[in-house]
């Protein structure tokens, strides 16, 4: 229960063994590399340098991406597996070796370039089509003129034209042309907003029909076929017609890439990986026979590393130096969180919130009693608690959740056994009291109200005593009496004299409580005093630290919430089953039934949302305010992609 040792690790081999190197320590997944340069200040770094040169690292990251985009291409034209096929089937593992064997013995690239012809054909398809598509609605205005407009520039005594004006004007258009003399119009078509005409006059009447043209804006039609626009329409439709099968058949043909769809995945891995592999040497110093690469590790995984070294480049041809953190390093040190596999789900709440720094105290064992029990108070009811059970017990059991996930359901799977045992405590199953209650959410709600507050403040004492032990062990004395001790003595002090009072009227224990209340009061002012070099202003920054107990008063008001969730949702439990109890016997046990179900999974959902973050809530501000800083960073190991496939773990058989 605690942040696990980590050791600043030096590797030094052979610059013809770098790429086995990094491959063991990438199939590690523990070790995050850091630049020797930024930890140390030591003259034998003049005879080493960074590499610079990007080696092959252009053309991984190409293939890459060809792997990506052919993935993501086919993904786009097959069926996906659902949901729950997904979860059931989980994600295969393989070692770095069965990976890079599967993917360089299979025939990754002709899929590559298969699927990329037909993508590129596709789209030369989909431009094609866009351009016929303009076409087709083109000839399909003009379908109605049953003659090529480009004939009548081989008219002699008579000139001809075909255009278009806005509809608004065709009375007016139609008058003017009529009325010059021998003139010929004939309307194409005429729709909402455009009206067109073919119009035939005498060549010597060119100039008055310009003047027309002009006055109505007409604008002659370019038609660039050779066919008439019903012809020309019938041959278009065709190659429409044509190019669709053509791009059918293309996407038949991508469906029998669906079993190629592994092959892709495992070249992304695969490519990602030696594209962080050559990302990786940039972190290297390298000198002209050797290199040494540096960085951070646990303790514990020492031997995992050499036995990955020992396999991958030779127990002769390396050395491995594991140095003790200095003090100085203490900032840079990534955290590694170790704690029992009871309170190992409950890390995803601190890692929220801020990791510890590597000097600082995992409160996460500290943190997980108080959730556990404050979350079962906040959402009991023992139906409630058996579905969460069952529902997170049969989920781990028949699906293969991702990692992550995997510890959320088994963080909920622990939180239903408060849920159950405080449903026991209420009484309480789908808001229908049990012939056992030890309190009641309507006759006891003083009691739970006091029982929160006597909650909230054990955990506000307990909040305040690691504060004190953990500055204490920074060698922060003043900090630790002022900022812990003092202030818990204190509220201890004003407890017990509220409980004398009472229940007991024990004239000495009001004595001794008030003495402490005063003693520590006076401390804190003289302490803060003795610790400041101005006294004058020591002294008042001691009142206004005295001043700060208004703000415990609130940190315990802020506890009543475990009562008013509580009882919230238990009674809007039994006002569910109020409106199903309304029904008349017939409808109770159908559309009754359904209804039950439905609102009380909608209080369900409501509840444990509530608890959920009213619950960290109460530990971020309330507890973790008082004892915790946190400014610490997870460790970033180098490491595999882990998209779609797990990397096998073969040092812990």
């Amino acid at each position: 229960m605690a942040i696990a040792k980590m050791k600043q690790m030096t590797l030094l081999a052979e610059q013809k063994d770098k790429d086995f190197l990094l491959k063991a320590v990438q199939e590690l997944q523990r070790l995050e590399m850091v630049e020797l340069s930024t930890l140390e200040d030591s003259e034998f770094l003049d005879y080493y340098s960074t590499n610079t040169k990007p080696q092959k690292r252009v053309e991984y990251e190409e293939k890459l991406k060809e792997s990506q985009a052919a993935l993501s291409f086919l993904n786009q034209h097959i069926s996906q597996p659902g949901m729950i096929e997904k979860l059931k089937k989980g994600r295969e593992e393989y070692t770095l070796e069965e990976l890079e064997k599967h993917v360089l013995h299979s025939d990754l690239d002709q899929v590559i370039v298969e699927l990329g012809e037909i993508e590129k054909r596709l789209v030369e398809l989909d431009q094609i089509k866009k351009n016929l598509g303009e076409k087709e609605d083109f000839l399909r205005k003009w379908q109605n003129m049953d003659f090529n407009p480009n004939d009548l520039k081989s008219f002699q005594l008579m000139s001809g034209t075909v255009g278009s004006i806005a509809s608004n004007n065709v009375e007016n258009f139609e008058e003017k042309v009529e009325s010059i003399e021998n003139s010929y119009l004939e309307k194409i078509f005429h729709y909402k907003d455009e009206a067109s005409y073919l119009i035939l006059i005498p060549s010597k009447s060119d100039s008055l029909l310009d003047e027309v043209f002009d006055q109505f804006q007409l604008s002659k039609l370019v038609y660039p076929y050779d066919l008439k626009p019903k012809d020309e329409l019938k041959i278009t439709l065709k190659e429409i017609e044509d190019l669709q099968k053509e791009e059918n058949k293309l996407k038949n043909t991508i469906k029998t890439f669906k079993e190629k769809t592994r092959e892709l995945q495992l070249g992304e891995e695969y490519y990602y990986n030696l594209v962080e592999r050559e990302i990786g040497k940039d972190l290297l110093l390298n000198g002209s026979d050797l290199f040494i690469l540096t960085g951070w590790l646990e303790e514990e995984r020492i031997p995992e590393l050499t036995s990955l070294l020992d396999e991958h480049v030779g127990k002769e041809s390396y050395v491995v130096i594991a140095d003790e953190i200095k003090f100085k390093d203490y900032g840079k040190v990534p955290v590694v969180l170790k704690n029992h596999k009871l309170v190992k789900p409950f890390e995803s709440i601190t890692e929220m919130y801020s990791m510890p720094k590597y000097d600082d105290v995992d409160p996460t064992p500290l943190m997980m009693p108080f959730y556990f029990v404050f979350f079962g108070m906040m959402s009991a009811d023992l139906g409630y608690g058996v579905l969460l059970w069952a529902a997170t017990l049969v989920g781990s059991k028949v699906f293969k959740f991702d990692k992550g996930m995997k510890n959320f359901i088994q963080l909920f799977h622990y939180l239903s056994y408060s849920v159950i045992i405080w449903g026991v405590i209420y009484g309480s199953f789908f808001g229908y009291t049990l012939p056992f209650q030890l309190l009641s959410i309507t006759n006891d709600v003083i009691t739970i109200l006091i029982l929160s507050v006597v909650f909230g403040f054990i955990q506000l004492i307990y909040g305040l005593i690691l504060n004190g032990g953990i500055k204490w062990r920074k060698q922060q004395r003043a900090s630790s009496y002022i900022d812990g001790t003092a202030w818990a003595l204190i509220l201890i002090g004003i407890a017990v004299v509220v409980i004398n009072m009472t229940f007991w009227n024990n004239d000495l224990v009001q004595t001794i409580s008030i003495v402490v209340i005063i003693a520590n009061v006076i401390g804190i002012i003289l302490v803060t005093m003795l610790a400041s070099d101005n006294k004058v202003l020591g002294f008042g920054l001691g009142l206004y630290n005295i001043y700060g107990a208004t703000n415990y008063v609130g940190d315990i008001v802020s506890y009543t919430r475990l009562m008013a969730l509580g009882v919230s949702g238990g009674s809007i439990a039994v006002a569910f089953n109020s409106i199903v109890d309304i029904f008349p016997p017939v409808m109770k046990f159908t559309i009754g039934v359904l209804l039950f179900i439905v609102l009380h999974a909608l209080n369900i959902f409501l509840t444990y949302l509530s608890a959920y973050i009213h619950t960290i809530r109460l530990q971020y501000v309330e507890f973790f305010g008082k004892f915790y800083e946190g400014g610490g960073k997870a460790l970033n190991p180098f490491k595999t992609f882990e998209k779609h496939i797990y990397l096998k773990d073969r040092t812990n058989k």
